[in-house]
């Protein structure tokens, strides 16, 4: 059977506060969130829910904060920002406790960590669990107004970049403002036509 390489970094903690790119791509790259016209995004009713699920994304997790975010027609480019939050430290604890019943006054540290590992690190508070929990939200409001959903929408998995600064910060927002503009440029465009 066929082992899938993890493309996260190896010993980076996702539920870390920072600034995180990500991008999330349509099944087969099919153009279903809109189209391009005059160099401006022109979103279907697909797109127009992925536009507000991503806009929601605070309501659901408060220690999210949404900086740029454009949706294409066949992906998603947003920054998002995890600020420190009680789910991590929680976490983090738990994952460095080397006594999985380290006594605590008269309680005792559950392992929660290990059954949601099974998942493949659906933290809580992790970037995996926001974009699942994004993935899956678009999907749902998706199937329940239009008449016609999609067999499958989203790619299975996502693609990260860890902001490193400021001036990488600039560069992705001057980038994610591009886009559209750029699209017959865009490795996702060119995906279509080859």
């Amino acid at each position: 059977m066929h082992k899938r390489r993890s493309i996260r970094l190896a010993d980076y903690d996702y539920s870390d506060a920072g600034a995180y790119f990500i991008t999330i791509c349509t099944h087969q790259h099919r153009c279903l969130l809109g189209a391009i016209d005059d160099d401006n995004v022109t979103l279907s009713n697909y797109g127009q829910i992925a536009k507000t699920v991503w806009g929601a994304i605070p309501q659901h997790f408060a220690y999210v904060r949404l900086d740029h975010c454009v949706v294409m027609p066949n992906h998603v480019h947003g920054i998002l920002f995890i600020e420190d939050h009680p789910e991590a430290d929680i976490a983090r604890h738990v994952e460095n406790e080397s006594n999985q019943g380290a006594e605590v006054g008269a309680q005792y540290i559950v392992p929660l960590r290990q059954t949601q590992r099974s998942f493949g690190s659906m933290d809580a508070g992790s970037l995996s669990n926001i974009v699942r929990t994004y993935k899956a939200a678009v999907t749902r409001q998706i199937n329940q107004t239009c008449e016609t959903p999609p067999p499958k929408l989203w790619q299975r998995n996502y693609y990260e970049h860890v902001v490193r600064g400021e001036r990488d910060l600039n560069r992705i927002r001057e980038y994610i403002l591009a886009n559209p503009a750029r699209w017959a440029e865009d490795e996702y465009y060119r995906s279509l036509n080859s």
